[in-house]
């Protein structure tokens, strides 16, 4: 089920340092930091503030993301069957 919250910059969930987030919660804030810069109904200030916590969610994303492949590749392999 998709998180129906909005995020824009002033409210106090945007304020939540990434690191602390979920990839599930950085992914939904993302998401609608990206919907409301492409609703183009936000200033410019806002703009900027918003798009500069989305690059930080974007990192967020990426480093789970990159510790989740990092333990992937340490797990043994399963052996063949057959």
């Amino acid at each position: 089920m998709k998180d129906s919250r909005t995020y824009p910059a002033t409210m106090p969930d945007a304020q939540i340092d990434p690191s602390e987030l979920s990839f599930e919660d950085a992914m939904a804030e993302l998401e609608s930091i990206i919907s409301n810069l492409d609703g183009g109904e936000i200033g410019l200030e806002e703009a900027m503030s918003t798009h500069r916590r989305g690059r930080a969610l974007v990192s967020r994303c990426k480093e789970v993301l990159d510790a989740a492949a990092e333990e992937l590749e340490r797990l043994p392999e399963e052996p063949d069957a057959g």
